[in-house]
């Protein structure tokens, strides 16, 4: 499928910046353990992309236990912190590339997360993608979290673009939701949810080493239209 023009990039963070989605749920796993709350992965896939606040109001109607007075946000990002210390935590595939290339051809880009900034702050440093982004919009900034589209419209006015003209990154069926309701293009990765549940999105990737960077080394057709296409540095990057 061809996307059409656009003129900016957000991505989400968990499973599209960072190898984290795992990490994430497991956190929460051994934070409701510790109250004896017992839940699968699998059964906790349906949280990714939410904010802390939903999943955990939601999964306390669920168990009647009641999670926020137990501080189960807090230990869920001091589990998610020292599994990561443990672990280590990698870039997703491409994403190094895919960001320099960005960088050097002035295409603005930023991300969009349903986690706590702490928690977002903490996964970019240990990925070495800290400096890459210096603002962005997280789950403390909105009133609700994906799949809602707030996050990305808070996003697209972060960076300046409309929100048609920005093209949104996510692994996460709640993700390319939020930002298909926000009115974007969404490119989805098959990190960590099978294709058939990505089904809404606009182009579907097993990797973003695989997402078309054509416009971004040599063609620049597709900026013609806007008024500001000539003053982009474009360059061939390696």
């Amino acid at each position: 499928m061809t996307l059409a023009p656009f003129r900016a990039f957000i991505f989400d963070c968990d499973g599209v910046l960072v190898n984290s989605e795992t990490l994430g749920l497991r956190s929460l796993q051994q934070a409701l353990h510790e109250v004896g709350v017992e839940r699968s992965l699998d059964s906790l896939a349906r949280f990714s992309g939410r904010s802390h606040a939903e999943t955990l109001a939601e999964l306390e109607a669920e168990s009647e236990v009641p999670l926020f007075a137990k501080g189960i946000a807090e230990r869920m990002d001091e589990c998610y912190i020292r599994l990561t210390e443990l672990e280590g935590l990698q870039p997703c595939a491409g994403i190094p590339r895919l960001l320099l290339q960005l960088s050097a051809c002035g295409i603005p880009f930023t991300l969009a997360s349903s986690g706590p900034r702490r928690k977002v702050l903490f996964s970019l440093r240990a990925a070495g993608l800290a400096l890459a982004f210096p603002r962005f919009v997280c789950g403390d900034d909105v009133a609700r979290a994906k799949p809602a589209p707030d996050l990305y419209l808070s996003a697209a006015t972060l960076l300046s673009v409309p929100p048609s003209a920005c093209l949104a990154v996510e692994d996460a069926p709640n993700g390319v939701r939020a930002a298909r309701a926000a009115g974007m293009q969404v490119v989805a990765v098959t990190n960590n949810f099978a294709a058939s549940a990505l089904a809404e999105a606009d182009l579907i990737l097993d990797s973003l080493l695989y997402l078309p960077l054509d416009f971004v080394r040599q063609d620049r057709s597709w900026l013609e239209g806007f008024p500001d296409w000539k003053e982009l540095p474009f360059r061939r990057v390696r």
